[in-house]
């Protein structure tokens, strides 16, 4: 494993080391060691998977509040999607900023976030399938999000918006949730 860093303070893109050979190949999907060799402290607790439908249509943006803020390891397993982290930590260097970037079954990588992130994505073909490592437990009453057009993250995403869950649309906007939000934009 190879672990790029990427403009989101703590978050990385893995690139897994794939053996090929005339059957198709194989490569670790996780390994504490690799984590740890590369300064994460990340224990997966949870595993999760998600499929998804229609070109255009988001999920997310999702997170959990501490005391058990959730990072977590996102792999595609089937189809291409727009993926996009933000940085909600206060204490964040980057925090108020967000980045973006595709991520797909046959790219051989896959986005470590870390706690403190909001995580969403949409689909650019008409199905995918994720894979989530989670490092904290789910807990329903500290389960938060924000939505896909929030004024203070700027996001932008490259096809129109298709679908939407009824969840995903009532998150209440940041800045009446957590004052001095900055507006930034993409963390390029």
């Amino acid at each position: 494993m190879r672990f790029e860093p990427l403009p989101i303070t703590g978050a990385a893109l893995v690139r897994l080391t794939v053996h090929r050979d005339g059957r198709g190949g194989f490569a670790r999907t996780w390994c504490g060691d690799s984590f740890r060799a590369a300064g994460i402290d990340f224990t997966p607790v949870q595993g999760n998977s998600s499929w998804t439908r229609g070109r255009g249509t988001l999920r997310g943006l999702h997170f959990q509040r501490a005391p058990h803020a959730d990072a977590k390891v996102v792999r595609l397993v089937s189809g291409r999607i727009h993926d996009i982290i933000a940085d909600l930590r206060p204490d964040s260097p980057s925090f108020g900023r967000w980045h973006a970037l595709e991520l797909s079954a046959d790219s051989d990588a896959m986005l470590y976030i870390p706690p403190g992130c909001a995580h969403g994505f949409q689909l650019l073909e008409e199905e995918a399938g994720v894979e989530y490592l989670m490092g904290a437990r789910y807990v329903p009453d500290l389960y938060d999000g924000c939505r896909y057009d929030d004024a203070a993250l700027g996001l932008r995403w490259p096809l129109p918006v298709t679908q939407v869950s009824d969840k995903d649309l009532s998150w209440p906007p940041l800045a009446g949730r957590m004052p001095g939000f900055p507006t930034h934009q993409a963390a390029e």
